[in-house]
């Protein structure tokens, strides 16, 4: 029985129209030294920051990170469906929809296959307008954009049906008492901590019941089920971080117990927490900074995390760290909880994605602003050797992976 294995890597930048482009890439992978071979680059005007592979059915669904509407100024992002050709790897575009809130930033695909959802980290602009009040006097408000959680309906060949449900995670408006802006030093961006809702991350439970949302701009994370009979999304809970401004980030769940990991843009603290997938109750049981000593400001920002990734053992866990561009390998013991073991160059500039190749033998690194992803070897224990190996790539942001079996 012979196999294939690709590689579907999403583009994201911070440059509205970088040289090279975005879209999203397709390798081959080839298993016996991790090297790869590129297929494809297909709609370098979508901004695919991150990706959902749903091997089942040989659909891939991507997101555009957009906060406009094509043509117009605002409006919101889009979700695409592309349709994977087994034979050899190359996607075709089944359909494209709007997602109405700006700038979808990670996508889920439900248990049961009926349902895609979408979360938002949304523009953080604002705009004043003067309201009359009744008795004729003059005040203003400031508004700020929609941020929602946002589920599709699948049609029966995986493409994308119409929105049926959305749920709208409040902001502050800037009036919580430790509201504040920042802008980030390396992307220049507007960073406005506890004033609007900034989701990052959803991601479903092992068991697929209960739905985690981390929101950085209001140092949240929320938790949702659906109803699948009504096609509905139904909150459950939400946990407040106590440390202002840390940004919780990306979410990873242990593949056998009921733990959940998630990491912080602004701060390089692992949060662990026992969960409930019925309640959707979240109690923060451990917490661990993954270095070994504040390193403070480094390029003008805190350290904190890009990706999370769990090993399907269960064994070990990983982490990205932008700033210092290196991964953290923590090993997780019988509860669950992590402990770091080792400090890894990853020989690129901002690793934004991580992925395990299908045999667990090789971990990715996909480095956005170097515009490559490096390779290395996992070894028993988990812990990482570098192979030296780099595959020169466009701005890579998230990297899937598809094996494709003859007889498939």
């Amino acid at each position: 029985m012979s196999e294939k294995i690709y590689a579907y890597v999403g583009n994201w930048s911070f440059q509205a129209k970088p040289e090279k482009g975005k879209g999203i890439s397709v390798f081959e992978f080839h298993p016996e030294d991790g090297s790869m071979t590129l297929i494809e680059t297909v709609h370098p005007e979508v901004a695919a920051g991150q990706l959902y592979l749903d091997e089942k059915n040989g659909i891939l669904y991507s997101n555009d990170e957009c906060g406009e509407r094509h043509g117009e100024i605002g409006g919101g992002g889009y979700l695409l469906a592309f349709s994977i050709d087994r034979g050899t790897g190359k996607l075709t575009l089944m359909n494209r929809k709007e997602t109405l809130s700006p700038e979808p930033s990670y996508l889920c695909l439900d248990k049961s296959g009926k349902y895609l959802l979408a979360c938002h980290c949304s523009d953080p602009w604002h705009v004043t307008r003067i309201v009359r009040q009744e008795d004729g006097t003059f005040s203003n408000e400031v508004l700020f954009d929609d941020t929602a959680l946002v589920m599709f309906r699948l049609k029966e060949d995986g493409s994308l049906g119409d929105i049926c449900d959305m749920a709208i995670t409040p902001g502050s408006g800037g009036k919580d008492p430790l509201s504040s802006v920042k802008v980030d030093p390396v992307s220049g961006h507007i960073q406005l901590v506890r004033v609007i809702s900034r989701q990052h991350t959803v991601l479903a439970s092992p068991d697929g019941e209960m739905l985690v949302v981390c929101d950085k701009g209001m140092d949240k994370i929320y938790t949702f089920r659906i109803d699948r009979e009504k096609g509905k999304l139904v909150r459950l809970s939400e946990w407040q971080a106590p440390e202002v401004a840390c940004f919780p980030r990306y979410a990873a769940f242990h593949p056998s117990i009921p733990v959940l990991y998630v990491n912080n843009e602004n701060y390089a603290q692992l949060n662990a927490f026992h969960y409930d997938s019925g309640s959707g109750k979240l109690e923060r049981f451990h917490c661990v900074y993954l270095l070994p000593e504040d390193p403070g400001m480094v390029n003008g920002k805190p350290v904190g995390a890009q990706d999370l990734l769990v090993h399907p053992n269960g064994k070990t866990l990983y982490c990205s760290l932008f700033s210092l561009n290196e991964i953290v390998v923590c090993s997780l013991d019988e509860t669950g909880v992590p402990h770091p073991v080792q400090h890894i160059p990853n020989r690129g500039v901002m690793s934004r994605g991580l992925a395990l190749s299908p045999d667990g033998r090789y971990l990715l690194s996909g480095n956005m602003v170097s515009g490559d992803i490096t390779l290395f070897s996992v070894l028993p224990d988990g812990t990482l050797a570098d192979t030296g190996r780099t595959t020169e790539a466009v701005s890579p942001s998230a990297i899937r992976m598809l094996t494709i079996r003859d007889e498939d």
